[in-house]
């Protein structure tokens, strides 16, 4: 193997003979005299094979790697970086999404890419430019031209994304796209009605509109479904030690609420062969006892009931909220230990079925030590802030950055849903060569957002409220 490393401005850094593997998850390539060259494959920003037989490797501080004369290694070289630098990728840049990922090679937007499909999420992985995570909750479309190979999924704020080349895999894709967003929309409207059982179909419908997973919903816009609705969600999704410091962030401005599902309840089918839907009316196994929203009477009872002891702001809370979805946000117990029948599986009682197919385990959220669906709060004051405020995870603080108005708002509520909600890299440190926010602080664009908007933390001790209050009456950079 015959390599060249070449500064960012051009200049030759060395070059000579040597090997090329993938070892220790990195690219590392050894020359024969000299020292080792060790390229993590998340820093390879675009493979390019500019000539036959030469392999050249953009890196994300502008160097470039050639590499010739790889012989027979050369092909399995290329498959092996490039399915680690997916992941690494990924991870370096907190764009994995919930669940796990059904990988789909294409193009996207002209250039060659990996698609892949989570729960929440679409995530492209270019082999040349930045990589591009695309909540579900943003796509307000997905259309194919007249050939029907030329998939196009429509994203406010930017050109609609041009899917293609995904050969006989485009039908697949198409379907699992639509598949996942409709999924992930139902899941939304599922979890509010366990919330506001009460609130009629078409109600429910408009509340789930704007509560779309991550994307926070104006107080207004709520209330202007129905008078009750804001206050019945604020009651169910606060932690009872959260109360009052969200009684007082209620008054500090104009305020959002919104939702995040943070746990994956997608499950694999299972058996020998595929599924066949019965004509009959299917018969489910509980055990004898009662599952979490099983069909019939049984169901909507172990939806609907819940202990009289409450949280909230009125507590005790007034409407039915059912113990699963307060086991989503962790507020209450849900349907734990012996009072739960565990996750619900779909076990047919037929003679010669032993197929179960794919389904979503509700049931399964309860059992999670964090809450499974984040409840957050976002109020806009009048001193040019945006406060961030999680309602039910116990060790969650209060972010604060610097806002305008409702637009920049959205902006930095946007951001946050890129990162998953994952707040560690706004406040740490992301300058020095031992910070491990570093390279993401550098090629994320969220993440720069919401570091550059930054103005203060603030931990839940019995100080919270006066620091809360000198975060937000700094004055702001005008900037």
């Amino acid at each position: 193997m015959h390599y060249r490393l070449i500064a960012d401005g051009g200049a030759l850094l060395d070059e000579g003979g040597g090997t090329a593997e993938m070892a220790g998850g990195a690219l590392v390539v050894t020359p024969e005299q000299g020292a080792v060259l060790r390229v993590a494959p998340g820093d390879v920003v675009e493979i390019q094979e500019p000539q036959p037989y030469v392999v050249l490797l953009t890196l994300a501080d502008g160097a470039r790697l050639e590499l010739s004369r790889l012989g027979v290694m050369r092909t399995q070289l290329l498959a092996e970086l490039s399915e680690a630098r997916v992941a690494d990728t990924e991870r370096v840049l907190l764009l994995d999404g919930v669940g796990s990922a059904e990988a789909f090679p294409g193009w996207a937007d002209g250039s060659p890419a990996e698609l892949r499909l989570y729960d929440d999420a679409l995530v492209i992985v270019p082999d040349a430019g930045l990589a591009e995570k695309v909540p579900y909750a943003f796509i307000k479309g997905v259309t194919t031209d007249a050939s029907g190979y030329t998939i196009g999924i429509d994203v406010p704020g930017r050109p609609p994304i041009a899917v293609g080349r995904l050969a006989r895999r485009t039908s697949e894709f198409l379907d699992l796209l639509r598949a996942r967003t409709a999924a992930a929309s139902g899941r939304t409207s599922h979890f509010l009605a366990a919330l506001l059982p009460g609130l009629g179909p078409v109600a429910l419908r408009s509340v789930a509109a704007q509560l779309r997973d991550g994307l926070a919903a104006p107080r207004e816009g709520l209330e202007a479904v129905e008078a009750g609705v804001f206050a019945a969600l604020i009651n169910a999704a606060t932690r009872p030690e959260r109360v009052a410091g969200a009684r007082r962030l209620l008054g500090l401005g104009r305020v959002w609420l919104g939702f995040k599902q943070t746990v994956s309840v997608q499950r694999a089918g299972s058996g020998a062969g595929p599924w066949r839907d019965s004509a009959r009316p299917p018969v489910l196994d509980h055990d004898g006892r009662a599952g979490s929203f099983g069909p019939g009477l049984p169901g909507m009872l172990a939806a609907g009931l819940v202990s009289g002891a409450g949280s909230g702001f009125d507590g005790p809370f007034d409407a039915y909220g059912p113990g699963l979805a307060y086991g989503m946000l962790g507020t209450m117990g849900g349907f734990q230990s012996g009072n739960s029948a565990g996750p619900h599986l779909p076990r047919s009682v037929f003679p010669h079925e032993s197929v179960t197919p794919a389904y979503t385990d509700h049931a399964a959220l309860t059992d999670a030590a964090d809450p499974a669906v984040l409840a957050f709060l976002l109020v806009l004051t009048p001193s040019g802030h945006l406060v961030h405020e999680v309602l039910n995870a116990a060790d969650h603080a209060t972010y604060v950055f610097t806002c305008r108005d409702a637009d920049q708002a959205a902006q930095l509520n946007r951001a946050l849903d890129l990162l998953g909600f994952r707040v560690e890299g706004i406040h740490a440190d992301a300058t020095s060569a031992a910070s491990q926010y570093r390279k993401t602080a550098q090629r994320l664009p969220a993440l720069r957002v919401l570091r550059e908007r930054f103005a203060g933390r603030v931990i839940h001790t019995d100080g919270w409220a006066e620091q809360l209050k000198l975060a937000i009456s700094r004055i702001p950079d005008p900037a």
